[in-house]
């Protein structure tokens, strides 16, 4: 049985291995990139899936776990990794150079087309209620820490008013807006949010609105459980009421989407989620702006319909309130972000050191502003940070994921940070500047982390001097020019170097020999010498049409 086993384990990795071939001679060609996955093609409306949020925290907390380590396939490629044998089981969706299309799941933007301060603040949209006429109640969550509201307005727009605990003003409210506008510009599909102020009196108690008696029955909500609600609210010195508003996403909700497996009933969803890069990178940017509610239970499906008539699922990130300092109801813990809420692999070292064992964020650093929570960037690691519950999407995140990433992070500039940031309304200068400040240290640390395990080049072209790229840490101040060099080699289409080794000079680019054969691969590979750098390169490969006319076909990235 074991000598069984041990072929089993040996067929296991050698199929790894062969994945790896298979890839590196991948068919090179001319045709477009791809720059949008098809998945919107018309579907019949599927059913809604509901997720039990106990379950759904069990789920991931220990069912996910015992499963991942029952996954043969993936203990064995595992093993592989370590022992360097195998290589690690790249994302499903990206294109030749790299990147994600285009789809329901996401759209490029900041990264590959910059955005201008104005839209950054934008966002998705501001999400604003007319205020020409009352804001009828329809339903909402009146009892505990934080009341939400479902109001419709005069031109028959849903929102969802939310509202920060008393003791912590500003604190959910500020953190979501932030966090809605950064995930947006990063590429992802979420809802309008804004901070909105208003007046008690707008409000109005609409026929279907109810409440929950002391005795769990429901009846119809009155005037006394309306005020009663707005006296638990912090108001404004001049009255007003601050609230974060977020308008109803268009379409119809199907529920949530798990960062694993497909949805069956979806002929649209091809790719396995954790396969995703989109969901697998978004780790990079999680961990930036302190993401750590990012589960199954935040998500939601919508079933819309375009302006050409098709109807599928778009799916979209929700409820960022849990993110940067904020855990919604109360700041975070010191614990947020670097374990699980149940983590086995701190629970046996805590029981055995007897107290003795500390880890690095139980040293807790001081919470500056109430309306920031507790953020920080000195404990902050990039490697060691988590979720509450483990993320299968994010567990699968590899280097290129987690680059994929960062690059996205690091396409932040501090000006367009302080543009996003302004649009959470910190009534206090001095925690609007910190909440910056902590943003653009976690981002370079972000950046740091992942562009030292990958060649971090990018943006590449190419015209009839050559081939022109971007050291993207060198872009982000993270290493200089002088601590760094370049040397590159040229490659025939099937990766074999032709030619010696060269060093960059200080032209910047890399001169195609004016010789080449017309209608023909070739590629270029470029190692980035730095120290305490990782030595990975990228290679770059391009279709010779004729002297001074090439093409990118396909950008490379060492794992």
């Amino acid at each position: 049985m074991k000598k069984d086993l041990n072929k089993l384990w040996v067929w296991v990795l050698m199929a790894c291995v062969a994945v790896e071939v298979e890839a590196a001679g991948r068919h090179l060609s001319t045709a477009p990139i791809k720059w949008f996955d098809p998945d919107n093609r018309s579907i019949a409306q599927p059913k809604v899936i509901k997720r039990n949020l106990i379950w759904d925290m069990v789920d991931h907390s220990f069912v996910y776990p015992m499963t991942k380590k029952l996954d043969l396939g993936r203990s064995a490629r595992r093993v592989g990794n370590i022992l360097n044998i195998a290589p690690s089981r790249q994302a499903d969706n990206i294109n030749v150079l790299d990147e994600v299309p285009n789809s329901s799941w996401y759209t490029n933007r900041h990264f590959l087309v910059r955005m201008d301060a104005v839209a950054l603040a934008k966002g998705p949209g501001h999400a604003h209620p007319d205020t020409s006429g009352s804001w009828e109640i329809i339903s909402g969550k009146f009892e505990g820490q934080a009341p939400e509201f479902t109001i419709r307005d005069a031109k028959e727009d849903v929102y969802f008013l939310k509202f920060d605990p008393k003791d912590y003003e500003e604190l959910a409210t500020t953190a979501e807006v932030v966090s809605t506008k950064i995930l947006y510009a990063a590429g992802y599909h979420v809802p309008q949010n804004s901070v909105v102020f208003f007046r008690a009196e707008w409000l109005t108690i609409g026929p279907e609105a109810e409440v929950v008696d002391d005795e769990g029955r429901r009846r119809s909500m009155t005037d006394a459980d309306l005020q009663n609600v707005l006296s638990s609210i912090e108001k404004q010195a001049n009255g007003d009421i601050r609230c974060l508003a977020s308008k109803r996403l268009t379409g119809i909700p199907l529920g949530v989407f798990d960062f694993h497996s497909r949805r069956k009933d979806d002929p649209n969803d091809r790719v396995k989620h954790q396969h995703r890069r989109e969901l697998r990178g978004l780790r990079a940017i999680s961990s930036w702006i302190n993401d750590v509610d990012r589960r199954a239970a935040n998500t939601l499906n919508m079933f819309v319909t375009d302006e050409q008539g098709r109807q599928y699922i778009k799916h979209y990130l929700i409820d960022m309130d849990a993110t940067l300092g904020s855990r919604s109801v109360r700041p975070h813990t010191p614990k947020s972000g670097n374990e699980y809420f149940v983590d086995f692999r701190y629970i046996v070292p805590s029981v055995l050191g007897l107290g003795l064992y500390r880890k690095a964020w139980e040293d807790a650093k001081p919470i500056h502003f109430p309306s920031i929570g507790y953020l920080e960037s000195d404990v902050f690691s990039p490697r060691r940070w988590v979720t509450n519950y483990p993320n299968p999407a994010f567990q699968r995140c590899t280097n290129r994921d987690g680059y994929w990433g960062a690059k996205i992070a690091m396409a932040f500039s501090d000006a367009d940070l302080a543009a996003i940031v302004k649009t959470g309304h910190l009534s206090d200068k001095k925690a609007e500047e910190r909440l910056i400040r902590l943003l653009i240290a976690r981002r370079d640390k972000v950046g740091d982390y992942w562009f030292r395990r990958i060649n971090p080049l990018d943006r590449f072209w190419i015209d009839r001097r050559g081939l022109h790229f971007e050291d993207l840490a060198i872009v982000g101040n993270l290493a200089t020019e002088a601590e760094t060099r370049y040397f590159y080699q040229f490659l025939s289409r099937d990766g074999k170097a032709q030619g010696a080794v060269r060093q960059l000079d200080t032209s910047g680019h890399i001169p195609i020999p004016r010789d080449l054969p017309d209608g023909q691969y070739y590629g270029i590979e470029i190692r980035t010498v730095r120290s305490g750098w990782a030595d990975k390169y990228v290679r770059v490969y391009f279709f010779v049409w004729n002297v001074g006319l090439y093409q990118i076909v396909r950008v490379d990235r060492q794992e």
